[in-house]
Order: structure tokens, then sequence, then C-alpha cells
């Protein structure tokens, strides 16, 4: 026995848990007690009328046996209501002998028959009270045979009225009886169900709960077969729990009859047994169901079914105790879902207290993406994983800034931004994605494969959409609470973001020429060194030009600086217009400016140094109302060889430099 049995037995003081010495049980036995004592005194009575007949000895010997009868089933109400009931019959008799033996018309025995208004009361009906007065009738002539006298009929009267007056006394004292009784009943399925919450209270497994729900209802209403469906926020069934019958195994639970409110389904009915797991219960000698709806005020957590092999009667008079059985039920699982709130909560804080280790002590951008990635990859199951950036310079594109794909990280690439591309869409209305199932989402650069699930959230910082964060699967779906994961990690992750592009656009500032726009000295520096060590690994060729302005000093004397600062920035400009997009310009210092070309020799230095000379030597750019002013520059060109330095490789270009100037200026000269 469960300490839960042992407890609720205790309480009711009996051995049974379905048998409490309930109020109205002791009450309705005192009450068959007193019914019998006075039919006891009652035959005493009748006993005295005839001790002067001879034959009065048949009314004792009656008397005693009735008191026999009482004692033998005295302790079984039951018993002793219907007893009480059968000997109506026999008081009749009785009474009638009483009559006859004591006088016939003239014996006031027969005032003996209104104590059968006192047993019609208790057990009679209008219905009952008419036949008692007809019953009162026969017996009263057959006793008096007075059927012609007119006194006959006046006591018969009066009886008569007396009888119909206890029949309507007794069925309102057998309503008022029937409420009292349905009242106690429900007071005592309430305290069960509170002895039954104290005691799952504590219990953690919800499955285990649900289980001893069923159970007890299906004790308490006295049903055969009792089952709860679990749906989730979108009414998708994600369980069933069975009491009575063994839980089928994979039966479709989808398209269920989702109950708005308690009903009753009969077997007429048989659209509602077409459901899979209805005609399993149907199979299983089914007759009749209840169908309750288990919500906590907005929320709606699924349903609970009874089913019986009977009729719609008992379901009918259970409504109260069947729904405060769903009441208890929805508040274990609203107090479920409370608990699984709070532990997603903590665990969503955890990850994004992590997550904020992670991006904030990052302000490169691709070591801060990585971590990203790697930190969403912790909790959700992503096959790819990217974060798209706007350019406030070019709002019809943006820029895809990291690409991790089936396992391989992609460079960043400047991709049309269409407002009803996915991406797009989220990047215009700020609003986030949840899309699942076999869909034209569009593929990304890299595995070229459709994606199962995928979420797409705004990256969001003070109320201006950065760009978009996406994580993908190609192999499951993903749910609101996937979707609301990523969404708190962007909100975290946009800080940083922009943190990261401050520091970018500070190191921009930092390392770019102010008046050109080109790199500055401090740039060319890094990009040196790093092409140097990049060609000594890979072999590639290595060249450089540094380019000096022959006409700026005399610019400056004529024209003044302003004018001088003109000629530097029409000079930077033709080197952009003269080099590719993977060659490095930088304003090295005052009127000396350098060019960086990967992967060209020394031929094709001079080359380009060339184009750029006669471009300049060509142009003309007016100062003031009249004054055309023109401009020459000298340039040398080398180029990297295996075992020289960085330092080495400038020294030769300046040597070359200064070649170009000693034969006469405006001209490009090699490296010896």
């Amino acid at each position: 026995m469960s300490n839960f049995e042992s407890k609720w037995n205790k309480r009711a003081g009996v051995g049974g848990l379905w048998k409490p010495a309930s109020a109205y049980t002791l009450n309705r036995r005192r009450f068959h007690h007193m019914v019998f004592i006075f039919r006891a005194l009652l035959w005493l009575v009748v006993a005295l009328f005839s001790l002067r007949n001879p034959a009065n000895a048949l009314v004792w010997i009656s008397w005693g046996a009735v008191l026999l009868v009482g004692w033998l089933v005295w302790r079984r109400p039951s018993w002793m209501e219907v007893l009480n009931q059968f000997f109506i019959v026999t008081d009749l008799i009785l009474i009638s002998l009483a009559v006859r033996m004591s006088g016939g018309l003239a014996s006031q025995a027969y005032l003996l028959y209104t104590g059968e208004a006192l047993f019609l009361t208790a057990y009679g009906t209008l219905r009952y009270s008419l036949a008692g007065g007809i019953a009162v009738t026969v017996a009263y002539g057959l006793a008096t045979g007075a059927w012609d006298a007119k006194l006959f009929w006046w006591r018969v009267v009066i009886m008569g009225i007396y009888l119909l007056a206890s029949g309507g006394l007794g069925r309102e004292y057998r309503m008022t009886r029937a409420k009292i009784r349905e009242n106690d009943n429900k007071l005592e399925q309430l305290s069960h169900l509170r002895v039954l919450q104290d005691s799952i209270v504590q219990e953690q497994d919800i499955h285990v709960v649900l289980s001893r729900l069923l159970e007890e209802s299906r004790g308490m209403i006295h049903a055969d077969v009792a089952y709860i469906i679990r749906l989730d926020p979108n009414r998708r069934v994600t369980g069933l729990v069975m009491q009575g019958l063994a839980t089928p195994k994979d039966i479709d639970l989808s398209s269920g009859p989702v109950p708005s409110h308690f009903r009753i389904v009969g077997a007429g009915e048989v659209e509602e047994w077409q459901w899979p797991l209805h005609q399993l219960l149907q199979s299983a000698g089914m007759k009749t169901l209840a169908l309750v709806p288990l919500s906590y005020e907005e929320s709606f957590y699924g349903w609970m079914g009874l089913a019986v092999t009977t009729g719609e009667d008992g379901f009918l008079t259970q409504e109260f105790i069947i729904q405060a059985l769903a009441d208890v039920t929805s508040t274990q699982l609203r107090f479920q879902e409370s608990q699984e709130v709070a532990a997603k909560r903590g665990q969503l804080l955890a990850i994004l207290e992590r997550v904020g280790r992670i991006v904030n002590r990052n302000l490169d951008m691709d070591q801060l993406l990585q971590g990203l990635r790697q930190a969403v990859s912790e909790v959700l199951e992503i096959d790819s994983f990217f974060v798209a950036l706007t350019l406030p310079e070019d709002p019809e594109h943006c820029l895809m800034q990291y690409l991790w794909d089936d396992g391989e990280e992609y460079p960043p690439e400047v991709l049309p931004l269409e407002p009803q591309g996915l991406t797009g869409s989220v990047i215009t209305t700020g609003n986030p994605l949840l899309l699942n199932g076999q869909q034209q989402f569009g593929m990304l650069t890299g595995s070229q494969k459709e994606p199962r699930g995928m979420l797409v959230v705004p990256l969001m910082h003070e109320g201006r959409v950065l760009g978009a964060i996406s994580a993908q699967s190609y192999r499951i779906e993903y749910d609101p609470d996937h979707l609301e994961f990523l969404s708190a990690i962007a909100s975290q992750a946009s800080i940083a973001i922009r943190n990261a592009q401050m520091y970018q656009q500070t190191q921009e500032i930092a390392l770019t020429d102010y008046l050109t726009g080109l790199g500055n000295s401090r740039r060319f520096n890094i990009v040196m060194q790093t092409a140097v060590e990049v060609a000594l690994e890979t072999g590639q060729e290595l060249a450089l030009l540094l380019i000096d302005s022959d006409s700026l000093k005399s610019i400056n004397d004529r024209f003044g600086h302003r004018a001088g600062d003109l000629h530097l920035q029409r000079v930077s400009q033709v080197i952009r217009e003269h080099i590719r997009e993977d060659d490095i310009a930088c304003r090295y210092a005052g009127d000396e400016f350098v060019v960086l070309l990967p992967k060209s020799g020394l031929e094709d230095a001079v080359q380009v140094g060339e184009r750029i000379r006669r471009e300049i030597e060509t142009i003309r750019f007016h100062w003031g109302d009249s004054v055309i002013i023109g401009s020459t520059i000298s340039v040398g060109a080398a180029e990297f060889h295996a075992g020289m330095t960085a330092d080495a490789l400038f020294q030769a270009a300046d040597h070359a430099m200064y070649l170009a100037k000693q034969n006469g200026k405006n001209r490009v000269a090699k490296a010896q």
C-alpha cells in the first residue's frame, strides 16, 4: 500500500481507500434505525389494541419476529432500509387485524393507519402515497366491512390527506437528502483531491504525476480507462499517458478531437470514434467518453479522456469532480511548465554570460565571429552559420562578413541585399524568421545544400539594424525556443559587433593618410612585412614602386600649400586608377608614395610605374581663375629576391628613385 493510500485510509478511519465513514453514512444509519424503532412501537400499540382477543398471540409473535429481524440487520443500513420498506405491507395487515379484533368501525385502532404516513415520508413519493391511500382504504374496508357507512369514508378521506401530505413532504425530504448526499460526496472527493495534491507536489517526474492522477481519476469516477494527451504551445501532440489499457505504440495521435469544454461522447457519435486512439478504446469495449480540456488561464496543455463500458448517466452526474480533476492536472502541468521556463532561463543566462565573455574580449572581427559561432553551436545543432552586415554607404548590398558552412569557413563577400529575400527581409523589417521543412530557402556559398531548419535574427544596436545572424541545419527543424535563444545571443553579440566595427574604423583612421585617403607609412610597414613573409613562404614574385613628386616644392613655393595638397591628391588618384585591387598604395612621407605589387616582377612594376608617370605628365589642373599647373614624378622600381629583407627591398627601390632623379627626373628607373 502506498503512503498516499495509508494517509487517506487513516483520514477516513477505514481499511479501504473508497470506504470513508462519512457524516452522510452515519446519519443515514441513524435514520433507518429511528424508522425501525417507531415501527416496533407501532406494532406494540397494535398488540395492545388486540389484548382482549384470543387471536392476539399472532400479533405478539409478529412483534417479536420484528424485533429479532431488526436485531439481526441492525448493523447493516442497506438491509435495514429494504426491511423498513418491506414491512409497510405487513403494517397494513397487522393494523387491519387490530381494527377487526377491537370492534371494527367502532375501534380507534384505525388511527394507527396514519402511522404509515411517517414511513411514506421516509421512503415514498406522491405516487406511492396515492397507492398507499388506496391500500389503506381497501385494508380498512376489509377489516370493518363498512363500505356503505359515511363515517368510514370520512375517515378514509382524512387518512388519505395525511398520506398525500406525507408523500409530498417525503419527496422534498428525499430531494434534500439527495442534495446533501451529493454535496457530501463532493466534499469527500475534494478532500481526497487535496490529499492527492499534497502527495504529488514534491514529485519531479511529470509522467509519474500524470500516471497517479489518472489512476485516482479512474477510482473516483469509476472509469475503465483514463488518458491524457499533452500538446505543445503550437497544439502539436507531445505525449500520451494512459491508465487501464496498455499504452499504444506507433499510433497516430495527430488531428485528435481537441475539446474546448467538457463534453460527453456517446456510442452514436460515429465521427468522434474515428480517431485511432478512440478506435482502440472502442475495440476494448468502451461505449462512452468524457473529454475535458486541460488549461490554465491562457495556456492550453491538452485534454483528459475518461472512458466507460456503460452509458452516459455516470458522467452526467460526475462533471463537477471530472472538472476538478482536470483543474488539478492543469495546475501540475502549469507548475512543470514554470519549472521548465525557470530552468531554461537559468540555462540561457549562463550561456549569455559565457557568450558575453567570448565576444566582449575580442575586438578583432574575425575572432569575434568565430567565437560567436562556437558559442551558438554549444546549444543549437547547426550545420551552417553566417553573419551578414549592412553597408551604410551602399544600402543595396550587404557584407557576408562571416560564413561557416558544413565545416568550412569562407572569405567575406559583398552580396546584393534583396528585400524580398530571407536575409534581406530580416534586415529591412527587423523581424526574425523561423522556417522549417522542405522549403526553398536558397543555398549558401559553400555546400550548396538546402537547409531543413533555418533561423534568421536581426542584429539590433540602439534601434538600428547592423545586419543579421543565421543558424541553419540540414538535418533537424528548429522551434520557437531555438529562435528565442538565437535572438538573445544576437542582442548580446550586436554590442560586441558594433564595438569591433568601431575598433576597425579607429584602426583604419590610424593607418590612413588624412589628405589622400591612401595608407600611411604605418600601414605600409605592416603590409610590407606581411608581403615579404608571404613571398618567402610561397616563392611568389613581389615588386615595389617608390614614387616621388618632382613638382611639389615649386608648387608650394609659387601657389601655396593648398595648391600643393591638391597636387598630392591628384597624384594619389592617378595611382589608384592604375593599380590592381590586390596592389597596395600608401603615402609614405611628404611627396613620396609607395606601391606594393604582389605576384609582380620587376618588368611588371616598371610598366605600372610608366603608366602612372605618363598619366601625371599629361594632366593639368586649374588653380585660381587662369593658372594651369602641370607636374611630373620620378619612380624607382625594385623586385624581391630570396634572402632579402623588407628593408633591403625598400632601399633598392629608394636607390632606383634617386637614380631617376639624377638622370633628369620624370622617368622610371630600375633597381640595379
